[in-house]
């Protein structure tokens, strides 16, 4: 859910501290200067602590060198207490089983999971790939605005969807002609055919993000189509890995082996 750079660990309150005064003081300065604001909180697992509780807990912190102003609505610097009792909510202990303390450096964006929920989406398939999954490869592959994504296996357009998100122009290809073209039967249940505004676009176009959108092609990539030379910034896609969506053949053999000798 968050990153924090840790300054100090131990399985007790005086573990803690010990290990936070072992912490090297040249990494801590630079935020506790009389210039800064900052604040403490608390986060616990499985166990909730008055707020008595906690500001006793954050009052014996005051060996720390703070110098700067407590400012609880708009701190330059967060300072974060974890405690961790355990796993078992019918048998919490009255001590943490561990304690951490360091300094936030930022938030998990864990709430796009919902917002780009496949559940809610437009244009699904059988093998829409989740919307967890599709936001983890396209941090993988290092997306960042303006660049320009590939997935070829497009499939509905999950990955473009995840990699559009984060500001990149995207395209893709896919052999199925109904999938790229939204055609054909309907996967959602009580729905018995696609509708004539489901297609990748419309996908794009749900969340806010068409303007991302470059275009769909009908391709087989076992075959190569594009010219040599950089083309993409990034190649995201989910290969397929068994026969979960029915193909529709666009072309015959004979007119494919005139193709090639051309």
């Amino acid at each position: 859910r968050s990153i924090f750079e840790l300054w100090g660990h131990g399985r007790s309150a005086g573990e803690l501290y010990a290990s936070l005064k072992n912490y090297p003081m040249d990494k801590m300065l630079p935020y506790l200067q009389s210039d800064s604001t900052y604040k403490v909180r608390i986060h616990t697992f499985n166990k909730t602590l008055t707020q008595v509780q906690k500001i006793k807990k954050i009052d014996a912190l005051e060996f720390l060198p703070f110098k700067g102003k407590v400012n609880l609505k708009n701190p330059e610097h967060i300072f974060c207490i974890l405690e961790d009792y355990g796993m078992d909510p019918n048998n919490v202990p009255e001590e943490p089983f561990h304690l951490y303390f360091g300094r936030w450096i930022a938030d998990g964006q864990r709430e796009l999971i919902e917002s780009y929920s496949v559940k809610k989406r437009h244009f699904i398939g059988n093998t829409s790939m989740d919307a967890c999954l599709s936001f983890i490869m396209a941090n993988h592959g290092r997306v960042k605005p303006n660049d320009v994504v590939y997935d070829p296996f497009v499939g509905t357009g999950g990955l473009l969807i995840s990699s559009a998100h984060f500001g990149a122009y995207v395209c893709g290809s896919d052999i199925d002609y109904n999938t790229i073209h939204g055609l054909g039967k309907a996967t959602r249940k009580n729905q018995k055919w696609r509708g004539p505004d489901e297609n990748i676009r419309a996908n794009l176009r749900q969340y806010g993000l068409e303007k991302y959108y470059l275009d769909a092609l009908v391709s087989d990539s076992s075959r190569p189509i594009w010219r040599k030379g950089m083309l993409f910034d990034a190649i995201i896609t989910d290969p397929p890995y068994g026969i979960r969506e029915a193909t529709r053949r666009t072309a015959s053999q004979k007119e494919t082996v005139k193709s090639a000798e051309r």
